[in-house]
């Protein structure tokens, strides 16, 4: 009776040691085993979505793919998504795997709205990025003000431009220095300089006395000062007569 409890009690120890042991083995053995399920399973296809006007589609591929050599679960979507977002058209990637080989990328390219300072432009959201080359934007609007104005004073840019446009005046470049002087230029050569002091206010002054003027008066002019405290001064294009 002794002899088999021990014979059985040496059975369940042996049993209980051996699954010990293979645990152990898958423990110390789980990175090649996870390797060996990566590798089984490749990536086959990259599916990349977007429209996209700027944004090359050679230039995609030559991101990602140094990424996509690594198996379906192992390949680092992070990395991926940094990649594209490294390149100077990109807003916004989305990065996922789509079973049982595919990786899905959508694209979300910059709008530019006007170009920033001498180099840059500027989306919708006032952010700031930097094509390559931004010879193909000159004909946007040029905004020059303090990088931390920017979004503020895009805002007002885009209401400058629609009253300017009611007077038949077309804006092409809004500076506002570090003193916070304001500076406009039109298409036509027009200047009107707003200064420091209540600039949106001298700016609505202005619009109510182009009214009054009618457009042929106002094609007549190339400089306005508006940064006197009881009106505003012009100057005339060259060889032009005033007939008042």
């Amino acid at each position: 009776m002794l002899k088999q409890q021990l014979k059985h009690i040496f059975t369940h120890q042996w049993k209980i040691g051996a699954v010990f042991m293979i645990m152990l083995g898958i423990v110390f053995s789980w990175p090649m085993i996870q390797q060996a399920i990566a590798e089984a399973v490749p990536i086959r296809y990259v599916q990349v979505e977007g429209a996209f006007q700027y944004i090359d589609k050679q230039d995609i591929q030559m991101k990602i793919n140094p990424l996509v050599q690594e198996g379906y679960f192992s390949v680092d979507l992070q990395a991926i998504q940094q990649a594209v977002m490294s390149l100077p058209w990109t807003e916004s990637a989305q990065v996922q795997r789509i079973w049982p080989d595919r990786i899905k990328l959508r694209l979300y390219e910059q709008k530019p709205v006007v170009r920033w300072q001498e180099h840059s432009l500027l989306n919708e959201r006032g952010e700031v990025f930097k094509p390559l080359n931004i010879d193909r934007f000159q004909s946007l609007l040029v905004l020059y003000a303090p990088n931390t104005q920017r979004q503020e004073l895009l805002e007002v840019m885009h209401g400058l431009t629609v009253s300017l446009m009611d007077q038949g005046l077309y804006l092409t470049e809004f500076r506002v220095n570090e003193r916070q002087s304001w500076l406009l230029s039109m298409e036509n050569g027009l200047v009107i300089q707003l200064g420091r002091l209540q600039p949106l206010e001298k700016f609505s002054q202005l619009m109510k006395a182009l009214i009054v003027m009618g457009g042929e008066l106002v094609n007549k002019m190339i400089y306005v000062d508006m940064r006197y405290p009881n009106g505003y001064a012009v100057r005339w294009r060259d060889n032009e007569q005033i007939n008042w």
